[in-house]
């Protein structure tokens, strides 16, 4: 079998409430040139994300807390 959608082929989904969700910011010109290069051994968001992390000490929530909204 070549190509296509196989049955249990491909990573898993994450689970919802660890999605990735598109957020748009500004940052400066040679920040961006920096996180963007070549020479990065990984993404500028999953930079971003783990030094966000490290800095506040924050981790991923075990699950989604609904809030009540009216």
């Amino acid at each position: 079998m070549r190509g296509g959608k196989r049955e249990g082929a491909g990573r898993n989904p994450a689970p919802e409430h660890l999605k990735k969700v598109p957020y748009n910011t500004k940052l400066p010109q040679w920040l961006r040139d920096w996180l963007t290069g070549p020479e990065r051994e990984e993404s500028g968001p999953v930079m971003i994300e783990r030094a966000l992390c490290r800095m506040y000490k924050l981790k991923p929530p075990a699950k989604r807390e609904t809030a009540n909204v009216m």
